[in-house]
């Protein structure tokens, strides 16, 4: 799984970036390849980071030339700045045992000391 970050100053106020966030989500989810994000502000300092998270170095890849489109539409309409946009590879997710993050199955854990019978 690869990952696209991109962090803006809100020009206005933090609440006007998450509007923005929000209204981008159902076009997002359409998009092949989606598997989920992350929208988060901190209102004391203005800024905002987008997390998205895609099934394939290929599919964020195809994802590219809308996302500019996004965070163009963003700085038009006087909502934010754009600071940085960069890209990984997720080596590592990381999830309480209970939670399902985005196409995955929780798997029981073993508990501490407890020894795998098939080895």
């Amino acid at each position: 799984m690869f990952a696209r970050v991109t962090t803006y100053h809100a020009d206005q106020d933090t609440e006007q970036l998450l509007g923005k966030f929000k209204e981008t989500l159902s076009d997002l989810q359409l998009i092949d390849g989606f598997s989920h994000g992350y929208f988060m502000t901190d209102r004391e300092s203005g800024n905002g980071v987008s997390i998205t998270v895609w099934e394939s170095e290929a599919a964020m890849g195809a994802s590219a030339e809308s996302a500019e489109e996004r965070r163009r539409e963003r700085t038009e309409a006087g909502v934010a700045s754009v600071l940085s946009v960069a890209t990984y590879e997720l080596g590592l997710i990381a999830a309480a045992p209970t939670v399902e993050p985005a196409h995955r199955r929780a798997e029981p854990l073993a508990e501490h000391g407890e020894e795998d019978d098939e080895a």
